[in-house]
């Protein structure tokens, strides 16, 4: 399958330091997986990944983008306080505080805790 080859080619390209061609690579796997039923778990995987590759790169407002479309999407197959969404919560607030937005980082990690004690 063509998101799994494009995914993981840029998991290979992050991990080489290489994140300009992992976030090209991210946005294949992106596409791939919008050809695929809405509640497949690929598409909020890809938008994570891609939002973490921005994260690095220093990319914000981008990340942003992303995980909250991230999140949408994985709230709406699974709703709002699936274990799944854990993840996200945390990455998204990992890009906050770098963003220096401390506030809102707190807010992003007691998501991520409101859900993990309720599981």
């Amino acid at each position: 399958m063509m998101w799994e080859r494009y995914n993981l080619m840029a998991q290979n390209a992050m991990n080489q330091g290489k994140p300009q061609e992992a976030e090209d690579l991210f946005r294949s796997a992106i596409a791939e997986a919008e050809k695929l039923d809405a509640k497949d778990p690929k598409l909020a995987n890809s938008l994570n990944n891609l939002a973490n590759c921005l994260r690095n790169q220093g990319k914000y407002p981008e990340a942003e983008q992303n995980y909250k479309r991230a999140l949408e999407v994985r709230q709406k197959v699974l709703g709002p306080l699936h274990t799944d969404l854990i993840g996200i919560y945390e990455n998204y607030a990992k890009m906050l505080r770098a963003a220096g937005r401390e506030a809102e980082a707190t807010k992003m990690d007691s998501h991520a805790r409101a859900i993990f004690m309720k599981k």
